[in-house]
């Protein structure tokens, strides 16, 4: 069954548009819920690739694609520029630089950042 957006479903928000969120939302296809994700970018990228695109061996869109396209086939699914700021989990809702976002499932799915160990040359 293909399930549209629909106010009577339950929304799950997810934060993030890398990896763990695209995995996340795939799940929900065809599942009688709405999925809300937020990013601060429109986009997916591969960063580490990123060497590859600028010899020539690798085109643009195989190390980055938008994530409004990546889920054009699923109905169920929106997609918001947003920077996050905070979470209230009691109140269950994501405040976000758009506004407030209401949710009744809520999935962080930032990633992770690189720890240098306070070695700044390496940081650099």
């Amino acid at each position: 069954m293909d399930f549209a957006y629909n106010t009577k479903f339950p929304l799950v928000v997810i934060i993030g548009g890398g990896f763990g969120g695209i995995e996340a939302a795939k799940k929900f296809k065809n599942k009688p819920v709405n999925v809300l994700m937020l990013d601060k970018n429109n986009y997916h990228g591969f960063w580490p690739l990123l060497y590859q695109v600028a010899m020539g061996s690798l085109e643009c869109e195989s190390i980055a694609f938008s994530l409004r396209k990546k889920f054009d086939d699923q109905k169920n699914f929106r997609f918001r520029v947003a920077e996050v700021k905070g979470v209230n989990t009691e109140g269950k809702f994501v405040e976000t630089s758009i506004g407030d976002i209401a949710y009744d499932y809520l999935i962080v799915a930032t990633g992770s950042t690189t720890n240098f160990f306070g070695n700044k040359d390496i940081e650099r």
